[in-house]
């Protein structure tokens, strides 16, 4: 199957082309982040899929929660993508891509071969990207592109702040792709594991981002598009904890951190990491390591002396 769809017949091609037009011109409001005329970006999330096609321009995929799978004219099974990877498609290159199960989020990243000759003159020379870009290749994606992805996004859905603000983040965000493509670290496909995998870690980041309150399973299952013995499961599988566990652990360290760097009272220490009281706090503290909020504050007051 993998060379079919290059020496498909013209009409089969003209129709599964999608050129950088197309693809920027056509893209819904709600989910173009930016646009130029050499590069768009546009977010994805949902029920995403997109059958074989192709471009007449290069696109970066990048997944900031859950994962897509990508089949590639480069190779027979498909790849699963998670937040950790980002995959780079030349220009007439047939693939097709489909969201994993679960919730997802990412932004796919268009650009004409003029403006990538552009960058070689600007940037210095791009030899390299070039070279390790001739096929499909997946990346290991940085801190710093999801930050840039991150900014590029309103809480992952739509564009942030004014079309030129949203344009300078892309431009980032693209120069920053080549960056890793060329001195990063190239990465093997995910397996379904995997994608388990970066479930379980979407999760773990979740969680951890709204510790202070309470987040029921059903909420949880509503977020990640999956069910409530699903998530259960893989987390146990995961972290060796249940939900419930991670979540208290977390409170728990917040708790101490505050308790050690600040002088606010325990009753608002307690209440700003999900606990209704001082004393509940202080409870759920003696119980996992013995130790009382008054406890960590002499510890500390003690190390600072000596």
């Amino acid at each position: 199957m993998a060379r079919v769809f290059r020496f498909a017949k013209t009409g089969l091609q003209a129709k599964m082309l999608r050129s950088f037009e197309k693809l920027r011109d056509t893209a819904r409001a709600d989910l173009l982040v930016s646009a130029s005329d050499g590069y768009a970006a546009v977010a994805g999330s949902g029920a995403y899929a997109m059958p074989w096609h192709w471009h007449d321009c290069m696109m970066f995929i990048l997944p900031s929660q859950g994962a897509v799978e990508l089949r590639h004219e480069d190779r027979h099974e498909g790849t699963w993508l998670s937040p950790d990877r980002f995959a780079v498609v030349p220009p007439n290159r047939a693939h097709e891509t489909r969201a994993a199960i679960g919730a997802h989020r990412h932004i796919a990243l268009y650009v004409t071969g003029a403006t990538l000759r552009g960058l070689d003159g600007e940037a210095g020379s791009l030899a390299e990207f070039h070279r390790r870009t001739r096929t499909t290749v997946l990346a290991r994606r940085t801190s710093a592109m999801r930050m840039l992805q991150r900014l590029s996004l309103r809480d992952g859905h739509g564009a942030y702040g004014t079309s030129r603000v949203n344009n300078a983040l892309t431009s980032a965000l693209l120069v920053q792709c080549i960056a890793e493509v060329m001195s990063g670290e190239m990465v093997s496909g995910a397996s379904h594991r995997g994608h388990a995998s970066a479930l379980v870690e979407d999760l773990k980041e979740y969680l951890t981002l709204h510790a202070g309150q309470q987040i029921p399973l059903d909420a949880l299952a509503d977020r990640f598009g999956i069910s409530r013995r699903h998530i259960t499961r893989l987390f146990r599988e995961g972290t060796g904890l249940s939900v419930g566990e991670f979540q208290l652990r977390i409170r728990l360290r917040t708790a101490r951190e505050l308790l050690s760097g600040t002088d606010l009272p325990v009753g608002e220490i307690a209440f700003r990491v999900g606990f209704e009281s001082g004393a509940a706090l202080a409870h759920a503290m003696r119980r996992a390591d013995g130790r009382s909020p008054s406890d960590v504050r002499r510890n500390m007051a003690r190390s600072s002396k000596t």
